[in-house]
């Protein structure tokens, strides 16, 4: 593991955006009024409080662009930015290509699996210039393991944010 030496950077926004109608804001709203109201019926205040927070973060967050991060493989392991995922905390990795789809367009990952309970999945955004690169250095380090992309995020995709 310590003669492969490499470094492979590239950027890409930290998450997929997409731009919103005003209905599918309506929507939304409409929804998390509703079942904040049924909770208030039901005498469950602080899981209304909850539902209309979260919701309110959701929708700030579908709002505004993703930012655009750095992203580094080295000896050292796989950089998200200012977050560094050691070679040690991981056990094994898979590359998702892109694909395009009649429905949706899904950019190209990398789901990495961690040690860690909290985190056990990782997904970093790729760029199509550096999949090849990527792959074969990330076999140098990790076990390649079929994965599928958690369920958060294929849920998140699916509900539009």
């Amino acid at each position: 593991m310590e003669e492969y030496d490499y470094q492979i950077t590239w950027s890409a926004p930290e998450h997929e955006h997409r731009e919103h109608s005003a209905d599918w804001y309506w929507a939304v709203g409409i929804i998390s009024v509703s079942l904040a109201v049924a909770f208030i019926i039901v005498n469950n205040m602080l899981l209304s409080v909850i539902i209309l927070l979260g919701m309110g973060t959701l929708l700030f967050h579908a709002k505004h662009p993703p930012k655009i991060l750095d992203y580094k493989l080295s000896k050292k392991g796989v950089s998200a930015g200012d977050r560094l995922y050691p070679w040690e905390t991981l056990e094994s990795f898979w590359v998702l290509e892109g694909k395009d789809d009649l429905r949706f367009h899904r950019d190209p990952k990398i789901l990495l699996t961690s040690k860690k309970t909290f985190m056990p999945h990782i997904v970093i955004p790729l760029t199509n210039f550096v999949i090849d690169e990527v792959h074969q250095s990330l076999s140098h380090m990790l076990h390649e393991e079929p994965q599928a992309e958690p369920l958060p995020e294929r849920l998140m995709r699916k509900i539009g944010f």
